[in-house]
């Protein structure tokens, strides 16, 4: 019951005129009061005491509950701070209070109509972007006292994500980036109450060689990808200024999804990674242990700075190669993009598609090394070139045979140690011409006495001109052995062309020069074998060596001694 309907019963009654000063008898004034005392609450003193018969004044007084007001209603990333006055009750005793928000309970830390406290302050959470009413309501024992009503406007809601930006979604390796970060709630409305300094890592780049992606920080150091960096927002939005705050460089050439993330609110962003202009040429080779004289096939590729492959290299480029040595006649050579060998030294036209060269149809790259070495193979345009490409060219198989001697002037008779090399088409010694090979020797000449020439095998064996002689070779080569494999004699002085075979393959000949060994006897002949006693008979008198050879170093004065005539 309100309190003027209260006044109002108490006015009806018999004999009352006026609440605030009457008479009566004290038994109807008080049963009149105490009926006053529920009808209005206990909250209002209604009070009156009489000790005996007779007349007496009594007041009573009416009080009510004000209403709280609302002083503060901020509101922030789906949030709404609000405060509100405390309000003094009727007698003493504790007032609570509630807030509502559109009609129905808020929330976050906020008392309810159900539960309400005696906080004067609370925060309201989980809000999208609008308009709410809110109203604080007093609680008195049963009396409530509602305020008037306060309309906050809520931006945005919570952050929910972050949405990345670039200056570019298609960036050069090795060149900044800026980056736009912006906070936004599950609506996509940017959160302007996000801002000051956040601590953010940035994934998804890859990094080639020694050269890590990264994102300046608010102070313009450059992080590597992975690593928490401090970025400063203002009104939920973080933008580069001055190369600070959030200048992305990646260096790999790729499309990578870029990720940004707090811990708790992240973003993407994909990139697609050009790779800068052409620094360098990279050269590959089908095999890195080519045979002389076969063709490897080169892929030679152009890369920028950071190791990608640099597309933007297109076209017919006029190349040189160098590294490797001649042989002979033999250049080595490498296909243009007609198919046509060029030595190396000389430009070479090759034609590049995004930064590649490759071989086709035996053009375009093929290279023919002839000589057996490790050279390293460089290449350039003028401008830039390989580091050098190591290969090892390993020899042929045997071609022919090549003989040489210990000297090519050999006495009658005297042992001359032979090396016999196994090579191949270019002049290299054929390596894989190994083990015991038989081999035949000839050229020379028989002796005047019939002493036949003779090469010692891989026994040691003296085996005569024209018949098999085993000789053991190691990675091409024999060569003589405590006399065995490989001493050669001759006994005719004469100058033959020594030649070996195996059979398949054979030298072009050894000229040597035999000289007669010492004179061990002397050669008589005469003019006439049947001279008449006393007439003169003109003598020869001929050194001759062991073999018959006639000694030609026997010259000047000897005392001889004739006999055997009477």
């Amino acid at each position: 019951m309100s309190i003027t309907s209260a006044l109002r019963l108490l006015l009806q009654l018999p004999g009352i005129r006026h609440l605030r000063s009457f008479r009566a008898r004290y038994r109807r004034l008080s049963i009149l009061l105490a009926a006053a005392a529920v009808a209005l609450g206990i909250g209002i003193g209604v009070y009156a005491y009489f000790t005996s018969h007779g007349t007496a004044n009594a007041s009573a007084s009416v009080g009510s509950l004000s209403a709280p007001i609302i002083t503060d209603g901020t509101p922030g990333a789906g949030t709404v701070d609000l405060t509100w006055s405390a309000i003094t009750p009727p007698v003493a005793d504790t007032v609570t209070y509630s807030v509502s928000r559109n009609g129905g309970d808020a929330a976050g830390n906020c008392p309810t109509a159900s539960s309400p406290t005696t906080v004067l302050t609370c925060t309201d959470t989980g809000l999208t972007a609008g308009t709410y009413h809110y109203t604080v309501t007093a609680h008195w024992r049963t009396w409530t006292a509602p305020s008037g009503t306060q309309d906050v406007t809520v931006a945005s809601g919570p952050v929910d994500h972050y949405k990345l930006q670039a200056s570019t979604t298609t960036p050069t390796a090795g060149s900044g980036d800026n980056l736009t970060i912006t906070a936004q709630d599950a609506s996509n409305h940017t959160v302007t109450a996000y801002t000051g300094d956040k601590s953010l890592t940035f994934t998804g780049a890859g990094t080639i060689g020694s050269f890590h992606p990264t994102v300046t920080d608010k102070n313009g150091a450059a992080v590597n990808f992975g690593t928490a960096e401090t970025v400063t927002f203002s009104s939920g939005v973080a933008t580069v200024s001055s190369g600070s705050n959030g200048v992305m460089t990646m260096y790999k050439a790729e499309s990578p999804t870029i990720t940004v993330s707090d811990g708790t609110t992240s973003g993407t962003l994909n990139v697609t990674v050009s790779a800068a202009s052409a620094a360098s040429l990279t050269l590959a080779a089908a095999t890195t242990t080519p045979t002389a004289g076969q063709g490897d096939n080169l892929t030679i590729t152009a890369k920028d700075t950071y190791g990608n492959t640099a597309t933007s290299y297109s076209g017919d480029k006029g190349l040189t190669f160098a590294g490797a040595s001649t042989i002979g006649s033999f250049h080595p050579t490498v296909t243009d993009k007609n198919g046509s060998a060029v030595n190396f030294g000389t430009s070479t036209t090759i034609t590049f598609s995004s930064g590649v060269a490759s071989v086709s149809s035996g053009a375009n790259g093929v290279m023919t090394l002839y000589k057996a070495e490790g050279p390293t193979i460089t290449v350039g345009d003028g401008s830039i070139s390989n580091s050098g490409l190591p290969v090892t060219v390993g020899a042929a198989s045997a071609a022919s045979l090549t003989l040489a001697a210990a000297t090519t002037t050999p006495t009658a008779g005297v042992g001359n140690n032979l090396t016999v090399t196994a090579k191949d088409a270019y002049g290299n010694t054929a390596t894989s011409y190994t083990s015991t090979q038989n081999l035949t020797f000839g050229g020379a000449g028989n002796a005047p006495d019939g002493t036949h020439p003779t090469v010692t095998n891989s026994s040691g064996t003296a085996i005569n001109f024209g018949s098999s002689t085993a000789i053991t070779f190691s990675s091409g080569v024999a060569t003589v052995s405590s006399s065995s494999n490989g001493v050669m004699k001759l006994f005719k002085a004469e100058s033959p062309s020594i030649t070996v075979t195996d059979g398949s393959i054979s030298n072009s000949g050894l000229l040597v020069t035999v000289s007669p060994g010492t004179a061990a006897s002397l050669l008589l002949q005469a003019a006439s074998t049947t001279p008449t006693a006393g007439t003169a008979d003109n003598l020869t008198i001929t050194a001759k060596d062991t073999w018959q050879n006639t000694a030609t170093g026997y010259t000047g004065d000897h005392g001889l001694t004739f006999s055997g005539a009477s």
